[in-house]
């Protein structure tokens, strides 16, 4: 179950700022929510130019990296790029052989292969580097914590550059020069650059600023390529980089990337971040993950369209091999999760297993990570070394976890949300138990669920091409800026099916003011549990389809929930309602007051607020008389970012103080109104005397809102037709039960079995229990448990039972005010 928040609540509003720029109130809306207010914010998103980079010289070391590069070339010395191998990494060396290349020197690259290396510099590599003579080694994307192996290239007489942008550890290497914004004494005022981010803005200082306006975009595409893979924010820079970047590749100037987009099937006119996250940046990830990262490189600096080509397709094939190893790897994983029940009380996920290929864990850990929303450890072991990625979920630093635990690692490195590492066999368990601790104390029960945040609640008359053309100039989108996602809310399923080849993608079709084709991608466990007919609430993107010339509106599907079954008589939670409209016992009777005054005074008309969230604020009560009213008040207060109490009858004060009460068929008089500044009723209450007590007993600041319209009153006439039930339904009952002695079956099931609506069951229930005839209870797994007690010696009497006196005492004073 996902939490989904609404950015804004309310209609989308128009800012004068945004006014200025001819932008629409949706579109106005979206920026506001990412904080971009002022209208030079404005102009830098939506016309993000060239112009705006900032001074790479700004970057500590900077100056004094570019004067030894070029130093080094004027004395035509050796030089090395040393790479990653993944798409940030080959990119950041692509970009820098490149620049050499531009100037007409000489240099080599070496990257590490990763099945037999590992990550990030080695000393074996820097071995190897120096006997084919080195005097100047420059790191792109690594070398940030290689205290170690810096220190032994100096020993060698290598001198070192250090380019990287990932976390930095305690102790900085000794390198010549160290360029990364994410050191505590570097003041570039944006530290979110990817690798190739930082190996572009050194290529930008290394060229004179006139000459790089002309060359620039030799360089921006590939780093376009690793700033979306690599998933770091797109704002600021980045953006500039993106926006660009992907207006470049339309023209395709570099060969093989435009070779890689052909062979991937991905039309240039129509690329955008997505195409290049999922399909085009895996690719180049896929060959690193075996151990054949130098294809990347040769195919971004490969100018000839032939070899180009014959490269992409040794890429894609390779790809295609490490779906086949990922797909191994991913059902080995699950079924290790699934066969250990401790694993469900783990917070983090951590796993090892022999055989694994370490090249591609990263991929399965993310997939983890995505379906269980913990944060995921995978490693492969192999002679008694742990080899590892990790990934993790918001919250939760794994960069920092691991760092407390680095007494126990060989070696780690990374950020926030991924990291990698290697661990000695005998130390996995002794991570995972103090992983989990680190976990326990700071992921609540609340972190563990994915919150999905909502632009706003979309009107649906909005939705067209216009609007979807406006949400394409917001793109790039990805971290920090991600694709708008919209809610709707109320609408009818009208068709549901499963499509491809393992039924795995979904097509539904809805219905509010107009209707909806929606499609799903790996998400047929969204409609478990659904029928055609039922009111649902759809999380989704705005998109289109064109199949044969024809343009229509496609909604992508996110998410999904049951806003109101079709029949309440075959779901199980509108079902537990129907049990909490019956009292249990003596406490909780409805109270009948004995109030007469003000009576004739009372106005209980109400009619449904457009922006109910505006009354939604701290210290709110909201009441909930029906199924169809608790239905309608919990998706509001779900949407909301504050604390929300969900209470049955009563509520206990005593309990974690939540800013917003919701609560389910009180008892008027047993609430503390006084501690309430709005009190929301979703439903009519039952009586007139209830009306006179709210308005009695509350602040006389507190302001009520009917949240109903008058075709609400079904809704509780439809209870007070339905909660008695006759005697002859009472005696069918008794004699089926004292047939069978003890019954147990699922609660949604109870039509099936008694041919009695549930409502009435549950009165019949009660009132055997408090003529102590039976025994009731409902336990976790919806099941209800009936147990006949002996018989007692008194012949049964309905009209003892205090139950049943007070729903009918209840049913003529609605009967009063309702008049039916």
């Amino acid at each position: 179950m996902k939490k989904w928040t609404l950015i804004h609540k309310g209609k989308p509003e128009l800012t004068r700022e945004a006014e200025h720029f001819n932008i629409s109130p949706e579109i106005s809306q979206i920026l506001k929510n990412r904080n971009i207010n002022s209208e030079e914010e404005i102009k830098l998103f939506t016309n993000p130019t060239l112009d705006y980079l900032r001074d790479p010289f700004l970057m500590k070391d900077m100056k004094k990296a570019v004067d030894k590069i070029k130093e080094a070339v004027s004395d035509n010395k050796s030089i090395w790029i040393y790479g990653d191998y993944d798409v940030d990494g080959v990119s950041s060396t692509s970009v820098l052989l490149t620049y050499f290349k531009s100037i007409g020197y000489k240099v080599k690259y070496y990257i590490p292969n990763r099945l037999e290396e590992g990550y990030g510099i080695n000393k074996e590599a820097i071995e190897y580097i120096n006997k084919e003579g080195c005097d100047l080694m420059i790191s792109v994307d690594c070398g940030i914590t290689s205290v170690e192996e810096v220190e032994y290239a100096n020993k060698l007489g290598i001198t070192v550059i250090i380019t990287d942008h990932h976390e930095c550890q305690s102790e900085i290497p000794n390198a010549y020069a160290v360029i990364n914004p994410k050191q505590d004494d570097c003041n570039y005022p944006f530290d979110m650059l990817c690798g190739c981010g930082i190996a572009f803005k050194l290529v930008q200082a290394l060229t004179p600023k006139e000459e790089f306006k002309n060359t620039v975009n030799d360089y921006i595409e590939i780093t376009t390529l690793a700033t979306i893979c690599d998933i770091v924010p797109l704002v600021d820079e980045n953006r500039i980089i993106v926006k660009n970047g992907l207006k470049t590749m339309k023209s395709g100037k570099n060969t093989g990337l435009s070779e890689l987009i052909k062979v991937c099937g991905v039309d240039k006119e129509k690329i955008g971040s997505s195409h290049i996250g999922f399909t085009i940046g895996p690719r180049i990830n896929a060959a690193g993950r075996l151990g054949f990262s130098n294809l990347g490189v040769e195919l971004f600096i490969e100018d000839d369209k032939e070899k180009a080509h014959e490269i992409a397709l040794l890429l894609d094939e390779k790809n295609n091999d490490r779906q086949m190893i990922e797909m191994k790897i991913h059902h080995e994983a699950e079924t290790i999760i699934k066969s250990d029940k401790s694993y469900q009380d783990d917070k983090v996920i951590v796993l090892a297993h022999e055989g694994w290929q370490h090249g591609v864990i990263g991929i399965v850990a993310s997939k983890l990570t995505e379906k269980y929303y913990k944060p995921t450890i995978l490693m492969c072991i192999e002679d008694g070394q742990a080899t590892g990625s990790a990934r993790s979920i918001k919250g939760f630093s794994i960069f920092e976890a691991l760092n407390n635990c680095s007494d126990i690692l060989t070696k780690f490195g990374g950020h926030e949300q991924a990291a990698g590492l290697s661990i000695k066999e005998e130390n996995i368990e002794e991570l995972r138990k103090r992983i989990n601790e680190s976990a326990d104390v700071n992921l609540s029960e609340e972190d563990m669920i994915e919150e999905i945040k909502v632009e706003y609640e979309l009107d649906e008359n909005v939705v067209d091409f216009d609007l979807i053309e406006q949400l394409r100039k917001l793109e790039p989108f990805g971290m920090n800026n991600p694709t708008p996602k919209f809610i709707i809310r109320d609408c009818i399923l009208r068709d549901m099916r499963l499509m491809g080849q393992n039924k795995q993608h979904i097509k539904i079709d809805i219905e509010k003011d107009n209707r909806y084709e929606c499609v799903g991608f790996n998400a047929s466990h969204l409609i478990e549990g659904l029928k055609v007919g039922d009111k649902i609430d759809i999380l989704f993107q705005l998109d289109e389809n064109t199949f044969m010339g024809n343009r229509k509106i496609q909604l992508l599907i996110k998410d999904i929930r049951l806003s109101h079954p079709k029949s309440t008589t075959k779901n199980i939670e509108a079902i537990k309602l129907m049990n909490k409209l019956v009292p249990s016992d003596e406490n909780e009777l409805y109270k009948i007051s004995d109030i007469d005054t003000g009576l004739e005074n009372v106005n209980i008309s109400g009619k449904k607020e457009e922006n109910i969230f505006e009354y939604l604020k701290e210290e709110t009560l909201v009441i909930a008389n029906s199924i169809n009213g608790f239905f309608r008040a919990k998706s509001d207060v779900s949407l909301l970012d504050e604390d929300v109490d969900i209470s049955f009858r009563k509520i206990e004060y005593n309990k974690k103080h939540s800013k917003i009460n919701l609560i389910f068929a009180p008892n008027i008089d047993k609430i503390d109104l006084k501690r309430y500044n709005n009190i929301i009723l979703y439903d009519y209450l039952y009586t007139k005397e209830d009306y006179v007590n709210l308005y009695a007993n509350k602040e006389n600041e507190c302001k009520v809102i009917k949240n109903y319209s008058e075709i609400d009153k079904i809704y509780i006439k439809s209870i007070m037709e339905n909660i008695i039930p006759n005697r002859n339904e009472f005696v069918v009952v008794y004699k089926y039960i004292l047939k069978n002695k003890e019954i147990r079956f699922r609660i949604d099931d109870i039509m099936g079995i008694f041919k009695i609506i549930p409502l009435k069951m549950f009165t019949i229930f009660k009132v055997f229990k408090e003529l102590d005839l039976i025994d009731m209870e409902i336990d976790e797994r919806e099941f209800l448990r009936i147990e006949v007690l002996p018989k007692p010696e008194k012949k049964l009497d309905l009209n003892s039972s205090k139950i049943l006196k007070n729903l009918n005492q209840i049913k003529e004073k609605a009967i009063e005010i309702y008049n039916y």
